[in-house]
């Protein structure tokens, strides 16, 4: 759900940014795509690192667990930060 919101509003500011005409039209899009790019890496390596945490869980290692879990959050929102930060 939360890859699909994040989906979603890059496609909101790439759209936005392709209504404009000035000249720096193509330096936006390129920015707009490298920073999709990068929330899809940082989205990945969350995912991952979720998994990590379920597989931890089912061995009955709840610290590290939850460790992982933290740190996949803290993923999530470093990615929120640079779609936000894009705008």
């Amino acid at each position: 759900m939360k890859k699909i919101i994040a989906t979603a509003a890059i496609a909101t500011f790439a759209l936005s940014l392709a209504a404009c005409n000035g000249a720096n039209e193509e330096a936006g899009e390129q920015a707009d795509d490298v920073t999709e790019a990068q929330g899809e890496v940082l989205d990945a390596q969350s995912g991952v690192t979720e998994a990590q945490a379920d597989l931890a869980e089912e061995k009955g290692d709840e610290a590290t667990a939850e460790q992982l879990e933290e740190k996949a959050e803290i993923g999530r929102a470093s990615c929120r930060e640079r779609v936000l930060s894009s705008v």
